[in-house]
Formats: structure tokens, sequence, C-alpha cells
């Protein structure tokens, strides 16, 4: 089931029909602050970390 959401989903996300919800974007070494983040329920979307 997972592996046929996957082959509808992707198209989707390739013609940007569908799009993630981004919360933050943190610095990779910010990753502890991310965590906290999610694990408080704050986070409304997902939280991107970036790796310089």
């Amino acid at each position: 089931m997972i592996a046929t959401a996957g082959q509808a989903l992707l198209p989707a996300v390739a013609d940007d029909r569908v799009r993630p919800l981004i919360d933050t974007t943190l610095a990779f070494d910010t990753a502890a602050r991310a965590a906290e983040r999610l694990r408080s329920h704050q986070a409304q979307g997902k939280i991107v970390l970036t790796v310089p």
C-alpha cells in the first residue's frame, strides 16, 4: 500500500501539485533544538536541517 501511494505521490510532488509544509529550517548544529520542537508538538510542518 505504501509503495502504491509513493508511486502516485512522487509525480504530484515533481509537478509541484503537492508541496510539503515547511515549519522551520535550521542549521544541522541546532538539531537538538529541532528535536525539542518536534517533541513539544510546536512544529506545524516539516523541520529541515541544513548541512554546511
